[in-house]
């Protein structure tokens, strides 16, 4: 049971309810101007001082969301179906939070017109449905080996800027989704983004194989041809004792850390006590032995390039070196995760299940320097199944919309993949959606039709702010689109960088995947439906007052005021500032 502080009836129904009519408002303004290719962008700043600002630069829907913080309950529940969406299909979260918010704020003027919200919500269904059919009527089939329309659709999702040639990363975006299109559903995270400042926008390119920001460790092989690749999750460090104080049972999982003077547990499961300088010395002979026999797997396997997800001694920089072994410490597990699939190599967690047979293969791997900081290069791969788009830029500022916007061009060409089906963009399915929503509803007799009506409404808000975001009168578009649809051309819509509504969006390349369109009309009728089903709000007992309640804080005299003020002092302590968002 919950247990309620405010009861029912203390804050009345109605004001609950245009809470959440403002909150969903808001959002449909915030994200409205950012919709199109040439819109404007958003600065979130956070944890500010006197000496640096942390800020976030960025036009994508889903970065952005990402990174907003709230405190009311009904914003939460927008960035959750926001974020859902993105990872759902990775775009589309601006024109569902644009949508759902119109939805809400129609849905609730119908209310106050005497209109129940189960009518409401069932006309939204009704509307739904309809739409969706009329998207699927007008959606074009296409052939995903046709990379000229792929390349349309990623330009599409792409925002028009000063900085990159869209033709170019269009180009390099489409190739990186070929590479991984044999596995359904496409997970866009198989392509590393890799950005990195100090370059010019133009010098921005697709890495066959797997990048890793590693640097090969000290006097090692910087360059290995016909390599040999071994994969580890386990450290090739020396198993080093702890200390026990007094008798205690042994633990199943020995600690690594640096023993002290005294008795000791070994990481091997025994435990000694040292009498005399000759047990020091047998100690050490077993722990190089022991460290030998860890190392020998690797050394004999044949590999001549090693990733290690975990740290690596120093000592066992000398065996590699003779060896003549490039390796590299510390690798993140996404990292190996790429080179598994891209070399045919195997994860090995134990040192004895390392064999030749889990070994992986690359034509070349090497280390370049980019910037000041060195990657390693694995090119050549058998299995080209994993690649790496490495992006450059003058400054963090740069890189942080290039990513963005990379991800969701990423995301629309693998859901086109997905379902090989695009739609006209420009505001154009949204306009014919609205125009035959509006003669579907006419054949209602219900007060349905309201609904309906206003969902038509709602969609033609996409194609004004479209408008608006780059410079076009919204009412004059509005009307010639309605008149040209009006007319049997279905494919009208707005050229936001001529700045003019055209006969034939497809024909001048601006299309948009049907999967992303369907889902963000989804997920804003499903979001909508739910605002207006909230009749009123109860709050459940916070873990202040749980923990005020209880009897030993009652003792030390912890009220609910001080309890309070010090998680307000901890919420306000100095935390460590950190810079870019460069992994979206």
């Amino acid at each position: 049971m919950i247990e309620e502080v405010l009861p029912p009836g203390e804050v009345p129904p109605e004001e609950i309810q245009h809470a959440n009519r403002i909150v969903c408002e808001a959002f449909s303004d915030m994200f409205r101007s950012i919709l199109g290719p040439i819109a404007s962008k958003k600065m979130l700043t956070s944890e500010m001082t006197k000496e640096e600002v942390v800020e976030l630069v960025s036009s994508s829907g889903y970065t952005l969301l990402k990174e907003l913080r709230y405190d009311h309950p009904t914003a939460d529940i927008l960035t959750e179906s926001g974020i859902a969406l993105g990872d759902a299909v990775g775009d589309g979260v601006a024109t569902m939070l644009v949508l759902l918010g119109e939805l809400v704020r129609r849905g609730f003027e119908l209310r106050d017109m005497g209109i129940h919200q189960n009518t409401v919500a069932h006309g939204y269904e009704m509307a739904l449905e309809h739409a969706r059919s009329v998207l699927k009527e007008i959606s074009v089939g296409v052939n995903v080996k046709d990379d000229e329309t792929l390349r349309k659709v990623a330009r599409t999702a792409l925002k028009k800027s000063d900085y990159w040639d869209e033709n170019e990363l269009a180009g390099i975006i489409v190739e990186a989704i070929k590479r991984i299109s044999d596995k359904k559903p496409i997970d866009v995270d198989d392509v590393l983004i890799e950005a990195k400042s100090g370059g010019a926008v133009k010098e921005t390119k697709l890495v066959d194989g797997v990048l890793i920001d590693r640097e090969v460790l000290d006097d090692l092989p910087t360059s290995v041809e016909d390599a040999k690749v071994a994969l580890l999750d386990f450290p090739i460090e020396h198993w080093e004792p702890a200390r026990i104080t007094g008798r205690k049972a042994l633990k199943e999982e020995f600690p690594r850390k640096r023993s002290k003077a005294g008795e000791t547990e070994g990481a091997t499961g025994f435990f000694f006590k040292m009498t005399s300088p000759n047990a020091i010395k047998a100690f050490y002979e077993k722990r190089r032995e022991m460290f030998e026999e860890l190392l020998k797997p690797i050394l004999e396997s044949g590999a001549n390039v090693v990733c290690c997800r975990w740290g690596i001694d120093e000592e066992a920089i000398d065996y590699f070196r003779k060896e003549g072994i490039m390796v590299m410490k510390r690798v993140k597990f996404t990292d190996l995760q790429r080179l598994e699939r891209a070399t045919g190599a195997k994860i090995v967690k134990e040192p004895e299940e390392l064999t030749a047979e889990k070994l992986g293969k690359a034509g070349r791997v090497v280390q370049r320097d980019l910037a000041g900081v060195k990657y390693v290069f694995f090119e050549d791969c058998p299995q080209k199944k994993a690649c790496a788009i490495l992006i450059r830029g003058v400054s963090n500022r740069v890189l942080e919309g290039i990513v963005g916007e990379v991800k969701s061009a990423l995301n629309a060409v693998a859901r086109v993949f997905e379902e090989p089906r695009v739609l006209p963009g420009g505001g154009a399915a949204e306009i014919e959606c609205a125009l035959r929503l509006r003669k579907f509803a006419r054949s209602v007799p219900r007060k349905e039709q309201f609904a309906i009506e206003a969902f038509a409404d709602a969609l033609e808000e996409i194609p004004k702010a479209l408008a608006r975001n780059c410079g076009m009168d919204a009412l004059d578009t509005l009307t010639a689109l309605r008149a040209a649809h009006a007319s049997g051309n279905v494919n009208a819509g707005i050229s936001a960088l001529e700045k003019e509504v055209v006969a034939d969006v497809v024909e001048r390349g601006i299309l948009d995947a049907f999967v992303v369109k369907e889902q963000a009309l989804i997920s804003a009728v499903e979001g909508a439906i739910g605002m207006l089903r909230i009749h009123d709000l109860h709050i459940a007992k916070s873990e202040v007052e749980k923990e005020a309640e209880d009897v030993e804080a009652q003792i030390a005299g912890r009220t609910k005021e001080w309890i309070m003020k010090e998680r307000r002092a901890k919420m306000r302590a100095p935390k460590k500032i950190v810079r870019g968002r460069l992994k979206y």
